[in-house]
C-alpha cells in the first residue's frame, strides 16, 4: 500500500512516540519543573481565567495547571478534554481509572499516576490491585473484564498495537462507545505522561484535597 505524505508523517509521529516510551530513562527525572510555575498574581488574563475555572470546580491550581498556565489557552482546551473524559463518558469510572493507571504506568508518568491513584481507590480499585498492576498477568486480583482492559491498554502502548483477538475480548464487555471512550482516556493520559516527564512536573508543593481525590 502506498502511503500519502500525510499518512507517512502520522505514522512517523506515532513511531517516534512509541520509541520514546521504550527508552530506558528514569520515570521522573530529578529536579523541579523546567518552566515557571505560573502564580496566582499572574497578569496574563487567560491564565487568570484558567485558574478561576479550576476554583469554580472546587480545585485549587496544582503544579500541572501552573505549568500549563504558560500556555493558558491550550491548557483550558486540554483540561476541558480531561473533564469531558471524566464526566461525559458512559463507561464506568472504575474502568476509566484502571486504564488511566495502567496507561500512565506504561508511559512512566509518575505525576499523573500519583494523582489518579487516589481517584482510582475512591472509584473502587483496591490498593492491592494497584500494587499488582505491573504484574497483572500473574495476579488473580483482576476480573475478566479488568484483564480485558489491561490487555487492551498494554497493546495500545506496544509497538505492535492492538491485535484482533485483544479487541474482540473488549467487545465481550463493552459497547463500541465505551471502547472508544476507554481508548481516548488511555491515549490522553499517555500524552499527559510524556508532557509531565518532559517538563518535570512533580507533586511537590501541591495543595492537599480538592476534587481530584474523589470519584465524582
Amino acid at each position: 500500500m502506498i502511503l500519502t505524505a500525510r499518512q507517512a508523517a502520522i505514522k512517523g509521529m506515532v513511531a517516534a512516540v512509541l520509541v520514546a516510551m521504550a527508552l530506558p530513562v528514569p520515570a521522573q527525572q530529578a529536579g523541579g519543573p523546567r518552566v515557571p510555575l505560573v502564580q496566582d498574581d499572574t497578569t496574563n488574563p487567560d491564565a487568570q481565567v484558567l485558574f478561576n475555572e479550576l476554583r469554580a470546580r472546587g480545585t485549587r491550581p496544582l503544579n500541572l495547571h501552573r505549568v500549563y498556565g504558560n500556555a493558558p489557552k491550550l491548557a483550558r482546551s486540554s483540561l476541558a478534554m480531561a473533564q469531558a473524559l471524566r464526566h461525559d463518558a458512559i463507561v464506568s469510572r472504575a474502568d476509566k481509572e484502571l486504564i488511566v493507571l495502567r496507561a500512565t504506568q506504561l508511559a512512566r508518568g509518575d505525576y499523573p499516576f500519583g494523582q489518579h491513584r487516589r481517584l482510582a481507590i475512591s472509584c473502587g480499585i483496591t490498593v492491592e490491585q494497584i500494587e499488582s498492576l505491573a504484574r497483572w498477568r500473574d495476579s488473580n486480583l483482576f476480573s475478566d473484564r479488568q484483564r480485558a482492559v489491561l490487555a487492551f491498554v498494554d497493546a495500545m502502548a506496544s509497538t505492535e498495537g492492538v491485535d484482533d483477538a485483544t479487541f474482540e475480548a473488549m467487545k465481550a464487555f463493552f459497547s463500541a462507545q465505551e471502547i472508544v471512550e476507554l481508548t481516548m482516556n488511555a491515549a490522553y493520559y499517555i500524552a499527559n505522561s510524556l508532557i509531565s516527564r518532559t517538563l518535570r512536573i512533580t507533586a511537590e508543593g501541591n495543595p492537599k484535597g480538592g476534587s481530584y481525590g474523589t470519584c465524582k
